[in-house]
């Protein structure tokens, strides 16, 4: 594919993407109440114990798995045909260790990019980034989960980093009603309902984010039966 192919490609991964939300809309909408009702557990902890340690316990078991089952709900969204059901949410429980040990691998390289510039970070979560979507959708062993999101990225990268980049602005720039101050070693947790702030929170977790997160599936998707670069070509800048 040459560039302006590409560029169409990646521009179709957000406007089907804005499709399959909307004629999947009551099919979501339970999936995303729930896991922010379950994410919510974490803030509990917080307040009640004043503790990040108190919820990360919480965060590792219940919280990283069901962020990890929900991409396989959107990866099966965006292939249509029915084949997306509540319980894939879960999903990652079954392999539970591979799913978790992925999630945190994954964080420690694009931590470890992030230290040294920011933008080895976000090229190295570029490029590992669907080892989540992977260990759910294909139940790879947590080594093919890197090296199979390694693959199917080469030559996408520049693309996705659009994508990427819109969600990270949604995450940053979109208010929360759970509000966590103060020192790490004592925090303080609120809760936000100014009209305005559940307004805007209610757009960026029913919306926003699972709009942009179909728009990843959709690339992953394709990406899983794009034909690979030659070998000539594999070094080009993407």
């Amino acid at each position: 594919m040459n560039t302006l192919e590409k560029d169409k490609e990646a521009l179709s991964w957000l406007t089907c993407a804005w499709d399959d939300y909307a004629d999947n809309f009551l099919f979501l909408l339970p999936v995303l109440l729930t896991q922010t009702a379950l994410s919510a557990g974490a803030f509990y902890l917080i307040w009640r114990y004043h503790s990040l340690l108190a919820a990360a316990p919480y965060m590792l078991f219940v919280t990283t798995p069901i962020a990890t089952g929900a991409n396989l709900v959107y990866i099966k969204v965006a292939r249509g045909g029915g084949g997306a059901r509540f319980r894939d949410l879960f999903s990652a429980f079954p392999v539970y260790h591979r799913a978790l040990a992925v999630s945190l691998w994954l964080g420690v390289i694009t931590m470890g990019g992030a230290l040294l510039l920011v933008v080895p970070g976000v090229m190295f979560f570029l490029a590992y980034g669907f080892s989540e979507y992977a260990v759910v959708d294909r139940r790879t062993g947590i080594k093919e989960s890197f090296q199979l999101s390694a693959i199917i990225t080469d030559g996408w990268k520049s693309r996705l980093l659009f994508v990427f980049t819109l969600l990270l602005l949604v995450n940053l720039m979109g208010p929360d009603i759970f509000v966590i101050t103060g020192p790490l070693k004592s925090p303080s947790a609120s809760l936000n309902l100014k009209p305005w702030v559940l307004t805007a929170a209610a757009l960026k977790t029913l919306v926003f984010l699972p709009w942009l997160s179909l728009a990843m599936a959709r690339a992953y998707n394709f990406m899983l039966r794009a034909p690979r670069p030659e070998p000539a070509e594999a070094g080009k800048v993407d």
